[in-house]
């Protein structure tokens, strides 16, 4: 997990270094009454026989069999790494006295940090104890870490077996999940680089840890659980890397539910964003995404192991048809396809196939490869000529792992059988992959068997086709990173005076307009003569609005008025409005009355910019008018984006077909409708930190352009707290 070591005696010279691959550690706190300290121990002495282990125990005596030290400074030897385990109070000078005994690294098990409500004084107090003393600090509240390719075990749970050393490396949050992603490692034969548990992040980030985990040539791969991101710069930086190193970046994240968040915030300290901002971001950096432990675990090692598939077309060879139609299934759920064979693959698996099996995808060479074990293989090499003309990768599943087993004649043949399945899966020229259907343990001989032969295997049809899946996705996002120039937002200029206060629809619209966006044509009236003659000048019938600062929600104190038409009428309006809302808010400063033309047909669509408290501006695209907040039908990206980056925003909403024209209606003009959302996206830019949101709902996209009906403008509060919105957002 650590890069090449680092010449001379004595302690390590590189913090990073010494935190993850000690020569020596002292436990301070040591005690028998403590099970952390007890384990830790047993840990390093059972797992790190290479390391030495020194207790540091206030009473001093005999602690876990040795002799403990009183004090860090009694210590007989320069150490790398103290792993401490005292009270709260007392850790920064745990950490000073570390420092001065020669570490390098401090990791702090010790919990009531900045996940309490007044520990935040106490983690400011380590974090600068560990700044002064020139200390990589890990912690607090973190289990520790595990680095398997060097046989370093300083973690304070009970650990009753290790997985093998391998290229997935992992860096959690939370301590507590160290153990079922090592179950998880352990019963699907995983190859672990390493386990960490970056905890608070007081100092060291999750970020920082899988970078430094990147540059490891053993490492193909990491994943992360994330309960929030605290520097995101941080994490632009490190699936930029991860891309340019072809070695992705796999995260499990929290906080899409209120519970989620509030226990995020109790466990670690960690303040989430807002969830699809998240997911957003991360998937516009070419970080996968996952939904659950399992699939965290299937994904990153499959990745670790190298494979690359150019495409999601999957080609199935597999003895149960059960098992190939819930592969199928599976595949959909996760949009890969499983093509037709081509005439020249019927033909040749014609040649071997018995009667009973048919020449198709996926392919069940039936229950006859129970006493031909060589059906399959041969279904395998024929497929394997010309596969890459129909797939960009085969999953094999027609094998079944051997149990624990006491007969060396029974476990010499199925070594014998994988090895001939190795032999076969090499002739491929595509990625092959084993799936069975499900993700059940591993014996130690099959994992023997898989890690000998060098076959890649993935757990069951639910983790193991996701984890395909995924790696589909890494292949054609990572491509498009590693070409694409960053989009640059245009340069706008801003009316100032609407810049910072508070505006009515009307200024708001004004804004975006100068910008470039297309606006509703529109007129405050201030007066019913004035309206008359304004419906009269938009022609037809209009839309009436009261405009007015102070007035957040129009419709609810009577400030609307829609299809108007007739100078009587749209004079009389105009007095039942201005009258009602003077009623309704007597204090409210009122404007006058915005005028607007009706507009219908076309499709209304939601077009917005939200500033995440993580991730900064994020472009919000979805069905709107009434139906944003009942469908929910959005997509979001990160600011800056480009034009493709607004497309394929458009395309992945449910509404995507309304869009090119359904059930006899034309399609939109998507060129114009781009514009408009890019236009919006380089106000949001111009306007940079003063803004916290801005948002046009309805856009109308119709045959001959686009034009924002409304238009909504939320500064930030002065303190950057309670932003507070300057006009209700009522529809044209």
């Amino acid at each position: 997990m650590t890069g090449d070591r680092l010449a001379g005696a004595g302690p390590r010279a590189g913090g990073l270094d010494a935190l993850l691959d000690p020569r020596s550690v002292a436990l301070v706190g040591a005690t028998e009454r403590s099970a952390w300290s007890v384990n830790a121990h047993a840990n390093l002495r059972r797992f790190s026989p290479h390391v030495r282990v020194h207790c540091v125990a206030p009473r001093g005596g005999v602690v876990h069999g040795q002799q403990a030290h009183v004090s860090l400074a009694d210590l007989p030897e320069a150490i790398d790494l103290a792993y401490v385990m005292t009270p709260r109070e007392t850790v920064p000078d745990m950490i000073r006295g570390a420092a001065a005994a020669g570490a390098k690294a401090v990791v702090v098990l010790t919990a009531g940090f900045g996940e309490l409500a007044d520990g935040g004084s106490h983690q400011q107090a380590l974090v600068d104890a560990a700044h002064e003393s020139g200390v990589v600090l890990l912690g607090p509240n973190g289990g520790g870490l595990l680095n398997l390719n060097d046989g370093v075990v300083a973690f304070g749970l009970h650990v009753p077996e290790l997985p093998a050393a391998g290229p997935a490396a992992f860096v959690l949050h939370s301590g507590g999940l160290i153990k079922p992603v090592l179950s998880l490692c352990i019963a699907w034969g995983v190859g672990v680089a390493g386990v960490i548990s970056s905890g608070n992040e007081a100092a060291l980030t999750a970020a920082q840890l899988a970078a430094h985990q990147l540059e490891d040539d053993r490492v193909g791969a990491v994943g992360l659980f994330l309960e929030t991101v605290r520097d995101p710069d941080e994490f632009r930086a490190l699936a930029a890397r991860a891309v340019a190193l072809d070695k992705p970046i796999v995260a499990l994240t929290v906080g899409r539910s209120e519970v989620a968040q509030r226990a995020a915030v109790a466990h670690t300290g960690a303040l989430a964003g807002d969830a699809a901002a998240t997911s957003a971001a991360l998937a516009a950096l070419g970080i996968i995404e996952v939904r659950s432990l399992e699939e965290l675990v299937a994904t990153t090692a499959l990745l670790s192991r190298g494979f690359r598939p150019a495409g999601r077309r999957l080609g199935v060879v597999g003895a149960s048809g059960g098992a190939g139609e819930l592969l199928a299934e599976r595949a959909t759920d996760v949009g890969l396809t499983l093509p037709p064979l081509d005439e020249a693959a019927r033909s040749a698996l014609t040649e071997v196939l018995p009667d009973i099996s048919s020449a198709q995808n996926p392919l069940d060479v039936t229950g006859i490869a129970t006493s031909d074990p060589s059906l399959p293989l041969k279904a395998l090499a024929r497929l394997a000529s010309g596969a890459e003309r129909v797939f960009d990768a085969l999953v094999f599943q027609a094998f079944v792992l051997p149990g624990d087993v006491t007969d060396p004649a029974f476990a010499a043949q199925q070594r014998e059988r994988f090895a001939e399945i190795a032999a076969a899966v090499r002739d491929v020229p595509v990625p092959v992959v084993l799936q069975d259907p499900v993700s059940a343990p591993l014996s130690r001989l099959a994992r023997e068997i898989l890690a000998t032969e060098g076959l890649i295997r993935v757990p069951g049809t639910e983790h193991g086709l996701a984890a395909v899946a995924h790696a589909a996705t890494w292949v054609a996002r990572s491509a498009e990173l590693m070409h694409r120039k960053p989009p640059a937002p245009r340069a706008v200029t801003l009316d100032e005076s609407l810049v910072g206060r508070a505006l009515t629809e009307a200024e708001a619209l004004d804004l975006v307009a100068r910008a470039g966006v297309p606006v509703v044509p529109h007129v405050v009236a201030r007066t019913a003569d004035e309206a008359v003659a304004a419906a009269a000048g938009l022609g037809g019938p209009v839309a009436m609005k009261i405009s007015s600062v102070d007035v957040q929600h129009k419709s609810d104190v009577g400030g609307v008025r829609l299809g108007v038409s007739g100078d009587e009428v749209v004079a009389a309006a105009y007095e039942e409005i201005t009258g009602g809302v003077a009623a309704a808010q007597p204090d409210a400063r009122l404007d006058g009355v915005l005028l607007a033309p009706m507009r219908s047909g076309g499709v209304e669509l939601v077009v917005g910019v939200n500033r995440d408290a993580v991730w900064g501006p994020v472009l919000v695209l979805g069905l709107g008018g009434v139906f944003v907040e009942v469908f929910g039908d959005v997509a979001l990206r990160p600011l800056p984006l480009g034009r493709a980056d607004v497309l394929d925003m458009l395309a992945e909403l449910r509404a995507a077909p309304l869009l090119r024209g359904a059930r006899g209606t034309g399609p939109v003009d998507v060129e114009a409708l781009v514009d408009a959302v890019l236009a919006l996206a380089d106000v949001a830019h111009a306007l940079g930190d003063s803004l916290q949101s801005l948002e046009i709902n309805p856009l109308r996209s119709h045959a001959d352009g686009a034009e924002a009906l409304d238009c909504l403008v939320v500064w930030r509060d002065p303190d950057l707290l309670n932003p507070h919105p300057q006009h209700g957002g009522d529809e044209a």
